[in-house]
């Protein structure tokens, strides 16, 4: 190969990582990338889960100012929304950045939450949960939630529940409107009916 040969080599090869690096910079940065379960160290997650989590949310996950979590259905990346992104309202989560806990934290304590048996009371309401008429339940739900949690579940006094479906099953959803913590008020039994419960759930679900 001869020297101007080398030279317009050279030259094009310049050119690519020249264009490559201005696509790089238009495109746009991905803000989550999804976490599968079971490549989560449930070990490892408990770790992490006490040292991050079990302030709020209580040793075991049961709850304590934030909401039980043990033996939820996330779904693939709702863990991670939540950690990354925070939830807003009283006693609002933080988010936290992948300096403090990684991609791979969350799939290990998304494993260790896996591990833990949800509540008994979920697991007998789940039936009664998928029978929630929605309807009626944006209703109930304007009458005796929407004056904490926004109109249409933005958030206010109480947190945002747009989507609440990805950081808790219905019968999750049912089991904390009928068992909350301070300062959201007890409804369940008076005012609120088991029936009245599964459709404000069944809405909730929907936001």
């Amino acid at each position: 190969m001869n020297v101007s040969s080398r030279i317009i080599g050279l030259g094009l090869l310049v050119a690519v990582f020249l264009t490559a690096g201005r696509m790089s910079e238009s495109a746009p940065a991905p803000v989550l990338s999804p976490v599968g379960f079971s490549l989560g160290d449930a070990v490892a997650g408990k770790e992490k889960y006490s040292q991050n989590c079990s302030i709020c949310h209580g040793v075991g996950a049961k709850g304590f100012i934030g909401p039980y979590i043990a033996g939820v259905n996330w779904g693939t990346s709702g863990l991670q929304t939540i950690v990354r992104v925070g939830i807003g309202g009283y006693g609002s989560m933080p988010a936290f950045n992948a300096d403090v806990v990684t991609d791979k934290d969350i799939a290990n304590i998304a494993a260790y939450l896996a591990t833990l048996p949800p509540n008994e009371a979920a697991v007998v309401q789940h039936g009664t949960a998928i029978a929630g008429d929605r309807v009626n339940g944006q209703k109930l739900y304007a009458a005796n939630c929407a004056s904490c949690h926004g109109a249409g579940g933005q958030g206010g006094v109480g947190p945002e529940l747009h989507g609440e479906n990805t950081r808790k099953d219905t019968a999750g959803t049912i089991l904390w409107i009928k068992n909350p913590i301070l300062p959201m008020p007890t409804l369940y039994p008076k005012p609120l009916s088991e029936k009245d419960v599964a459709d404000i759930a069944a809405y909730v679900e929907s936001l």
